[in-house]
């Protein structure tokens, strides 16, 4: 296979025409571990591996790139990815360097919904203070697992724990924090219909709710808000269109409510924060 015939190939599966170039030097380079230099000036080589054939056969059916390669960047970290855990995104990069900029020095967080550790491990490497320190929440046992080991291969395990339990269970005790961060399932029962194929493979469990999308955000306002430190702030990552009934949530709830906007320009997330605490 060369590098054009992958491209093809990927385009044929409906994959858009630029994403399947790009798309196909990465696989080339997984599987080959050859530059993208060199592979983009002999582009015309002829690759005869079963590996890449497996590889290009799995995307073009659609599984998400990232778990083929088997890891996936965030906020400049490597992290092991694979189908236990939904797929970090660039959205999200956003919330965690907000989580990071608000801890104060010798600060704790709380990570809800951890899933791959992907904000948690931003956390501890983005904090200024390098005395901080965090838990992890994950309610997937296997799920928690990868976690931990993404924060030992980064060297955070020590800095952040992670706690296999649901969040409604509330297992924290009197314990107070800082800055409390969450990316938690949002999509709704609606979207999830209309979305790509690649989201099929995610852990269905770390995208929605099966109803409006809201159950655990409002779990979170409910519980959590005894969790923070005097002058501590929740930020929750939300689905663009949700912005409006999470701020009215969050003023129900006692929380003033400032948005954060992602890359792309939409409200990702609210910043709230208690509103006799201000």
């Amino acid at each position: 296979m060369t590098l054009t015939s992958i491209a093809e190939r990927l385009r044929e599966a409906g994959i858009a025409p630029d994403d399947a170039r790009h798309e196909a030097l990465l696989l080339l380079e997984h599987v080959t571990r050859l530059s993208p230099a060199a592979l983009l000036a002999d582009r015309g080589r002829d690759f005869d591996s079963p590996a890449l054939l497996d590889a290009v056969e799995r995307r073009a059916a659609r599984e998400p790139l990232q778990y083929i390669l088997g890891a996936w960047d965030f906020c400049g970290l490597t992290l092991r990815v694979d189908r236990r855990c939904l797929i970090p995104r660039p959205d999200t990069e956003v919330v965690a360097e907000r989580a990071a900029e608000l801890l104060p020095a010798n600060g704790r967080f709380l990570d809800l919904c951890t899933g791959s550790g992907c904000i948690a491990a931003a956390v501890c490497a983005l904090s200024a203070d390098r005395h901080t320190s965090g838990v992890a929440l994950e309610l997937d046992p296997d799920t928690a697992d990868l976690a931990r080991e993404n924060l030992a291969a980064l060297g955070f395990a020590d800095r952040c724990p992670v706690v296999t339990a649901d969040l409604r269970d509330d297992p924290f005790g009197e314990e107070v924090f800082d800055v409390i961060v969450s990316n938690p399932p949002y999509v709704t029962a609606e979207e999830m219909a209309g979305l790509a194929p690649e989201l099929a493979w995610e852990p269905r469990i770390a995208l929605t709710d099966g109803g409006d999308g809201l159950t655990l955000i409002r779990e979170i306002l409910r519980l959590y808000r005894k969790h923070l430190a005097p002058g501590g702030v929740l930020l929750i990552e939300h689905g663009w269109q949700q912005a409006d009934a999470v701020r009215t949530m969050a003023e129900e709830e006692g929380y003033a409510y400032a948005a954060i906007t992602d890359y792309g320009g939409n409200v990702r997330a609210g910043e709230l924060r208690i509103k006799n605490a201000e």
